[in-house]
């Protein structure tokens, strides 16, 4: 029988790591707080950026625009190439703001120290492990071959950027309006660059996806799945989906922490048309 691991953020915190979104804020709290003017979602449940991924979709263009936009159409002095200047301005300030983040995220996530975890659970032999975590928890502490593991969003030990984002549907603006006339105005391009905030941190899930299609397709020896430290998040379920497509009439065995928790990930599971059968809950030992 060969045994899925889905590891979440809860393993590492489970294992005493600071990975949470609090730990993250004190990291790098002067830089956040300069940007969170623009994130209106940013002080959720009275933490600034607990809920760090969610937050990024609450980002406000158009406080982003207000605040580089002082061209004044209706002036005397208006030139058309000031509305040139603001547009490659707003592409230099979003550019900075994007890659800034990005950074630090990423200075944050390699500052993490796993030294001090010591292991609290024995994996089954010759299993298989797809970890949304970034850290290398895996291979430190319980010496898990790099081979096995699955980083689907990244990891430490590798040179791509990390994966993280919202997962907020974006509206897209009609070219036309229900009359058939144009909804471009004079600041229609230096807008754009204003939104390109909300669609960088826009988590690609589906093309991830569709990008690891082999992977997911490998694991059609599956026949148990465990789940440890992952919430069963809406943006993540459709991984969840292809696991279920790959795993038909697999058994799930998801750890909660607290006894509510097991409704939620039944209900999350049931989405992804696994059977309510084949659920089994467990509490971390």
């Amino acid at each position: 029988m060969t045994t899925l691991y889905v590891i979440g953020n809860g393993f590492d915190l489970w294992h005493g790591l600071p990975t949470d979104y609090a730990s993250f804020y004190s990291y790098a709290e002067d830089v956040l707080d300069e940007m969170d003017a623009y994130y209106v979602g940013r002080g959720h449940l009275g933490t600034p950026w607990h809920d760090f991924e969610n937050c990024l979709g609450t980002y406000d263009w158009q406080l982003f625009f207000d605040e580089y936009n002082e061209v004044d159409v209706m002036s005397e002095s208006f030139r058309p190439s000031e509305l040139y200047g603001l547009e490659d301005e707003l592409v230099e300030k979003t550019t900075s703001h994007i890659e800034g983040l990005r950074e630090l995220f990423q200075e944050w996530v390699r500052s993490i120290d796993v030294s001090s975890a010591k292991s609290k659970v024995v994996f089954e032999p010759d299993s298989k492990f797809l970890t949304f975590n970034y850290t290398n928890t895996l291979q430190s502490v319980y010496e898990i071959a790099e081979n096995c593991i699955f980083h689907i969003h990244g990891s430490v030990a590798g040179y791509d950027e990390l994966i993280f984002g919202h997962g907020v549907e974006i509206e897209e603006e009609l070219e036309l309006d229900e009359n058939g006339d144009s909804n471009r105005s004079m600041f229609t391009d230096s807008e754009n660059p204003a939104k390109s905030p909300l669609y960088a941190f826009k988590k690609p899930v589906e093309e991830i996806i569709a990008n690891n299609s082999q992977y997911f397709a490998s694991l059609s020896g599956v026949s148990r799945i465990v789940v440890i430290g992952h919430s069963l998040n809406d943006i993540d379920i459709p991984y969840f989906e292809e696991i279920r497509k790959s795993t038909r009439g697999s058994k799930w065995v998801v750890y909660c922490y607290r006894e509510s928790d097991a409704q939620h990930y039944q209900y999350q599971l049931e989405r992804c048309l696994v059977s309510s059968n084949d659920i089994e809950f467990r509490a971390y030992p």
